[in-house]
């Protein structure tokens, strides 16, 4: 089964979120439901990136990095 990492931006403050998911419209409602904690003040998100993963394990690595790195700085080292 595939995993995805993924950004979203909130259009209100203008911060990223990064995240992983098999299911990234999915998660994406949630967060724009105010279902999310971490995401709640944010509404709303957009898609920025989508990142395909053969697997969950890989799918979790690649946001740890990301995370660490800088989301924003991230994007700018790598564009697509």
């Amino acid at each position: 089964m595939l995993h995805f990492v993924y950004i979203i931006q909130s259009l209100k403050h203008h911060r990223y979120y990064c995240g992983a998911s098999a299911d990234v419209e999915s998660r994406l409602e949630k967060h724009n439901a105010k279902a999310t904690t971490s995401t709640r003040n944010g509404v709303p998100w957009v898609l920025v990136r989508i990142v395909e993963c053969a697997t969950k394990q890989e799918a979790l690595q690649l946001e740890i990095i990301i995370k660490k790195r800088g989301i924003g700085r991230w994007i700018a080292e790598h564009p697509e």
